[in-house]
């Protein structure tokens, strides 16, 4: 059994952070493993934050991180909860470097069912999956998919 984990979460898909939260529940929650919540945000151009109020950017990360502590919560992971993560930039570098910085065993993250435009792991999964300095934990998003 893993000791700490970091479980990747999207923000625009509720659904899948939802069943990521299950599937984490089941899997790890009563146990000893520390698990740490992710949710990678969007990198805006200088350019962009020149325009935007002087704090958005320390804004923007405190709401991603209240929200993973509410999900945390409203799914039963908060007994389990060892921290939560909101850096910006590339999901998959930003994941990655976070997984070694936290030194956890394992990145829990979610593939999404083919559909047009798609691949079965998308980008930033494949690039986890090739990349990361641990072992990488891929959920389905789909009914009987024996995960």
């Amino acid at each position: 059994m893993y000791r700490s984990i970091l479980v990747a979460l999207d923000r625009e898909d509720e659904t899948g952070c939802r069943l990521m939260a299950e599937r984490c529940r089941e899997r790890f929650a009563g146990t000893q493993t520390a698990i740490h919540l992710a949710y990678v945000r969007t990198r805006l151009p200088r350019s962009y934050l020149q325009q935007l109020p002087k704090h958005w950017e320390v804004d923007e990360r405190a709401d991603a991180e209240r929200w993973l502590r509410s999900l945390a919560e409203s799914t039963g992971l908060s007994a389990s909860l060892a921290g939560v993560h909101s850096p910006s930039g590339p999901a998959s570098q930003e994941l990655t470097a976070l997984a070694v910085a936290l030194g956890v065993e394992a990145i829990c993250v979610l593939a999404h069912r083919i559909d047009l435009g798609r691949a079965l792991l998308g980008t930033s999964t494949h690039a986890i999956v090739r990349d990361a300095p641990c072992d990488v934990v891929v959920l389905r998003d789909w009914p009987n998919s024996g995960s």
